[in-house]
């Protein structure tokens, strides 16, 4: 789940829930529960960005052999062949790719209700023996990731495969993101950050994205949106505080923001109903 601050206004990007209709496999021969990781066929990623999140996902796991086969399954392939990566991050994918879940990548470029990814199970599948299954959708947006502007370094610190994994904390891990003044930064985050370190990448400092309004060269005005993180330069044990920035409206369709106090309620009641 992501959404920030303008103002009075919490902008929603990302939100996480548990209904599903429930499928029963015993009255829909035809329907074929896939547990792991593949690509959605009602919204497949593109070739160039299934290549992109091939190549991400091997730095952040350091899984050399992982790639999605013809029919959009990510497979692991010899998973004592690892280069580098991030020990944490191997072992989340691992889990969600042996998981009896289903998780589902889907393409949803300049969408005006989904900031950057979003994650949300859509259905429960009942399998011959009884057991229930989650299906997750794992929404990302990748137009959103071209409208962010910062240094090579913090944009690999988010970027959509950071996303990925994100969302895939939410529901391999049932991590929640930020929920009250006291909590900057989240459970998700705060997980996200240990295999950003693992990884040797800007840690995020805060979930919630600063905003100010901005004037633009040609004197228009529009919402910059700023996420925090901090760079470590372990030779001279040295942070630096670095930012990526975008333009809050072309992420996000501002209409569509709800009170912090009304999403913080929300979320509350949402924790509490799964823990």
């Amino acid at each position: 789940m992501k959404w920030t601050t303008c103002g009075r206004i919490l902008v929603v990007f990302v939100t996480i829930s548990v209904h599903g209709l429930g499928i029963d496999a015993s009255a829909d021969n035809l329907y074929r529960f896939r547990p792991g990781i593949h690509i959605s066929n009602e919204r497949p990623v593109s070739t160039t960005q299934r290549a992109d999140l091939v190549n991400g996902l091997r730095n952040w796991t350091g899984l050399t052999e992982l790639g999605f086969n013809p029919d959009g399954d990510l497979v692991l392939g010899d998973r004592t062949k690892v280069t580098c990566g991030s020990e944490t991050a191997r072992a989340l994918i691992i889990k969600a790719a042996d998981s009896s879940d289903s998780f589902l990548i889907g393409q949803y470029s300049n969408s005006s209700s989904i900031a950057f990814a979003q994650v949300e199970d859509t259905d429960r599948y009942i399998d011959g023996a009884g057991n229930k299954h989650l299906v997750w959708e794992l929404r990302l947006d990748f137009a959103d990731f071209a409208e962010l502007d910062g240094d090579k370094e913090v944009l690999a610190s988010f970027d959509p495969v950071a996303s990925l994994v994100h969302e895939l904390s939410h529901a391999v891990k049932g991590y929640f993101d930020s929920v009250g003044r006291d909590d900057q930064l989240g459970e998700c985050e705060a997980y996200v950050n240990v295999m950003r370190v693992e990884l040797g990448l800007p840690k995020r400092v805060h979930y919630f994205p600063l905003q100010r309004r901005t004037t633009k060269p040609d004197g228009l005005t529009f919402v910059q949106g700023e996420l925090g993180f901090v760079a470590e330069r372990s030779q001279r044990h040295l942070t630096k505080e670095v930012v990526l920035t975008f333009d809050v409206e072309r992420v996000f369709d501002l209409s569509r923001a709800k009170s912090r106090s009304e999403v913080e309620a929300s979320l509350g009641e949402l924790r509490r109903a799964f823990r």
